[in-house]
């Protein structure tokens, strides 16, 4: 039992990464997303062609492609690679978690080896997983509201080199393109939806306790 409670504990930490991974992997490069506030943000004022570039960069950044568009400078560039760098990190850490994930559930369920015990333990698992990915959504929503312009700052500095992610409207394109209300726009979005994906979560952990206690 003692390895059933260490292994409910990591899953219950695992779970909120793997939404968070999960919902931004869904909505970060949603291009309908992008359209919708390059016209909304009156993107399309400044710039031609801004769906068309934004196409271009999301390939690039997902490894769909290897060239970005000439109308960037060589800051830009390699802000994009920086940027394509972590993408392709978190997507390794998203399904390393979730086969470590399956590895640990399946052990647990080798372990409790009772019908009754597993259901309880699935249950738990994502209820408080749920839970807590709830907490950090909405703390994270909070913190984009309230003082966007430091956890947008706090975010850079914590995965780009300092200075590498600052650009110059006047003079460069990227900038025009993803002004900061659009990130602001695309941060609380992901929150709501790793929110409204917790709460589908936590409602199957409260059907998987519940069916539990019957038996």
């Amino acid at each position: 039992m003692r390895f059933a409670t260490i292994s409910k504990i990591l899953l219950v930490l695992i779970l909120p990464v793997l939404l968070f991974l999960a919902v931004f992997t869904f909505v970060g490069f949603d291009e309908s997303f992008y359209e919708e506030k390059f016209a909304e943000h009156k993107v399309n004022r400044s710039l031609p062609t801004p769906v068309l570039l934004n196409e271009k960069v999301i390939n690039f950044v997902k490894g769909k492609s290897n060239e970005l568009p000439g109308e960037f400078n060589e800051r830009e560039k390699r802000h994009l690679e920086d940027v394509r760098n972590v993408v392709q990190t978190s997507t390794i850490i998203l399904y390393s978690l979730i086969s470590l994930f399956v590895v640990l559930l399946l052990a647990s369920i080798f372990v409790l080896k009772i019908n009754n015990l597993i259901t309880n333990f699935m249950g738990k698992v994502l209820i408080f997983g749920g839970a807590l990915t709830i907490v950090l959504a909405g703390l994270l929503y909070l913190m984009i509201n309230l003082d966007f312009a430091s956890t947008f700052e706090s975010f850079h500095q914590l995965f780009f080199k300092q200075g590498s992610y600052l650009f110059d409207p006047s003079k460069e394109m990227l900038v025009r393109i993803y002004p900061e209300q659009l990130f602001m726009d695309l941060g609380a979005r992901i929150s709501k939806w790793a929110i409204f994906a917790s709460v589908i979560v936590v409602a199957l952990g409260l059907f998987l306790l519940f069916k539990s206690k019957r038996k």
